[in-house]
């Protein structure tokens, strides 16, 4: 009996120690219990949802892999965000950012394995370029560009999967050719149409991203966007894509001008709650504040990034005022998100008000208070974590976005639209 009970002791640690060493499944434990404290997964996952969404991690528990460079490793963790309808949650693989310090360090970077053994498709690549070439323009599938440097063919592997590989790659390092042909760059999943949980892999570290809320809009995934050189370009079809649906990204925080006698213009960018930026932001208002005289206004919260109501409160009561004689046009676009989106729905509600421009992004249910960060027990993964309640009235928009009342052309100026459109009224 004491011989039984001896090996039962070493087969059960013997377990716990495989337990103990596998980093797959001490992460995605540990995510899991992240998630279940967020606001969006108490509101959300509940019931049937519950149990689907326990059978759904008790499987990804089940798989065998175990190595934390493995994409599989990424793509099982970021599943467990799929069902959760809230954009303002991020994940991301974690990188040292001191890999890239100097050009020594970056250039070891490069020829690590972890780099060079990024996933291939088996895939004839010039084969499936003159397979896509012959796709309609308007479907998901086919050529995507990045700037001049990226050729990425993307096709449908299954039924509301799409993979992208590339074609073509002009990123190089000093003599490191940053991508080979065939390597995986996309992978997209369709939840609603033309909608997808992405996982990119950014386009010169091969850094891996959940991006939960893309969009196949203007022959482009319109949320494509990385940080440092390739941050105001995103995948599209269109060799030279214009950019009229979107602001630079230098453009002054605030603007007020006239266009015309009788129509004004004015920009607001951000409704950010740091203390500069907010210092800023009351010396524009109060420097504006009587000075929407003509008989028209543009509101222009293209790319507005939201920001607080504490922030945005002003302008709120100031184009409250304003509407009651004057007539407002809002633009908005995929950029305009979170607190943008908020005062869109707000300025809806006034009379004299219209929203024109492309259906907002999607992203204004819950929020962070803190910009809080947590780091999975294998320290390979970040998650951005949600921390507010978010207003039950705004669930309906999440992900779907505000649809504008008018629709513009993303082939043309948009203020010239809009004067066009004031003056035919």
């Amino acid at each position: 009996m004491k011989f039984i009970f001896s090996v039962l002791f070493l087969i059960h640690l013997s377990v716990l120690q495989a337990q103990t060493s596998n980093p797959y499944l001490t992460d995605i434990k540990a995510l899991y219990e992240i998630l279940k404290k967020t606001p969006s997964f108490k509101d959300q996952i509940t019931g049937q949802t519950l149990i689907a969404y326990n059978e759904l991690y008790e499987r990804l528990k089940a798989d065998s892999v175990k190595d934390i460079n493995d994409y599989k490793y990424f793509y099982n963790l970021a599943q467990l965000f799929f069902p959760i309808r809230d954009n303002h949650l991020g994940f991301y693989q974690f990188i040292d950012q001191s890999n890239f310090k100097d050009t020594a360090s970056l250039t070891k970077y490069l020829k690590t394995e972890k780099f060079k053994k990024f996933p291939k498709y088996n895939i004839n690549t010039d084969s499936l370029k003159e397979a896509l070439r012959r796709r309609p323009l308007d479907s998901v599938e086919g050529i995507y560009y990045l700037d001049t440097l990226l050729s990425i063919g993307l096709f449908k592997a299954r039924e509301s999967e799409y993979i992208g590989v590339v074609l073509e790659s002009k990123i190089n390092y000093g003599r490191n050719a940053i991508w080979e042909k065939g390597q995986i760059a996309i992978h997209l999943y369709e939840h609603l149409p033309n909608q997808f949980k992405a996982i990119y892999a950014d386009p010169i570290t091969k850094q891996l991203f959940l991006f939960s809320n893309e969009k196949f809009r203007n022959l482009s995934l319109i949320n494509s966007h990385f940080y440092g050189y390739f941050y105001e370009k995103n995948y599209t079809k269109l060799k030279t894509p214009n950019n009229f649906t979107n602001l630079p990204r230098n453009i002054y925080d605030f603007n007020l001008k006239y266009i015309d006698t009788d129509i004004q213009y004015l920009h607001i960018k951000h409704f950010s709650a740091n203390p500069d930026k907010l210092q800023k932001s009351i010396a524009f208002y109060d420097s504006i504040k009587h000075l929407l005289t003509a008989q028209n206004l543009i509101v222009d919260i293209r790319n507005n990034e939201g920001g607080s109501m504490k922030a945005s409160n002003n302008y709120l009561k100031l184009l409250k005022q304003y509407s009651k004689n004057g007539c407002i046009y809002i633009l908005v676009n995929n950029g305009t998100i979170s607190q943008g989106e908020i005062f869109t729905l707000q300025l809806k509600q006034l009379d004299n008000v219209k929203v024109l421009g492309q259906t907002t992004n999607g992203t204004l249910m819950y929020g962070s208070n803190y910009g809080k960060k947590e780091t999975l027990p294998s320290n390979a993964f970040q998650i951005s974590i949600t921390d507010m309640d978010g207003d039950k009235r705004l669930m309906p928009y999440e992900v779907f976005g505000i649809t504008p009342d008018i629709t513009l052309s993303h082939y043309k100026d948009w203020i010239e639209q809009v004067v066009e459109i004031i003056r035919k009224k």
